[in-house]
Formats: C-alpha cells, sequence, structure tokens
C-alpha cells in the first residue's frame, strides 16, 4: 500500500481529487466504491463479487426484519411450508456454499 498526499479540489458544487493514473488502470472499470466514516474514506475498485451486504442500509434492513420477526412471530413458517416449484426453478444454477 502506498500513500499519496494530494488536495482537493472546487468542482462544480462539491470537492474533488485526483485519482493516480495506476490505480484507474488495475481497477478494470470505470466505477469505484466508496466507504466512509466520519474521518475516513476508502476507494476501492467496483468489482462483480460486490454484493447487497456492501450497501449501507442493508444493515439496517436486517434489523428492522429481525424486530418484526420477533413481534409477529404468527408470520414466520417453515421453508418446506413455503417451498415450491418456482423456488427450484429459481435456484438451478445457483451453487450453495456447501457444494
Amino acid at each position: 500500500m502506498s500513500v499519496i498526499i494530494r488536495k482537493l479540489f472546487k468542482h462544480g458544487g462539491s470537492y474533488a481529487v485526483d485519482i493516480p493514473m495506476a490505480f484507474v488502470k488495475c481497477a478494470g472499470g470505470k466505477e469505484v466504491v466508496l466507504e466512509s466514516t466520519p474521518r475516513r474514506i476508502s476507494i476501492r475498485p467496483k468489482i462483480k463479487l460486490d454484493t447487497l451486504e456492501e450497501e449501507p442500509l442493508f444493515g439496517e434492513f436486517l434489523h428492522a426484519l429481525t424486530i418484526d420477526a420477533l413481534k409477529h412471530p404468527e408470520r414466520l413458517y417453515g421453508v418446506k411450508e413455503v417451498w415450491d416449484k418456482d423456488w427450484d426453478k429459481l435456484l438451478k444454477n445457483v451453487k450453495s456454499d456447501e457444494e
């Protein structure tokens, strides 16, 4: 990992920073993922393996589902009660972690 210091510059109503050409060439695309906290921002190439779990609100979504499930357990069903042939078609070519 290398550390490069760059100055922010005004670009329209925002600020921007130049990204080193070596990063852009290695990124393999024109999209990046920004991960930020109040004290830090990370920029990384967007890859095909980026998943829904990377989305900032995904954790909040799961938390809301959990709260709802605990408040209304009568809405929950066993997988054998709701599984049908449409699910088999949908997941036909999906490999599980167990395979």
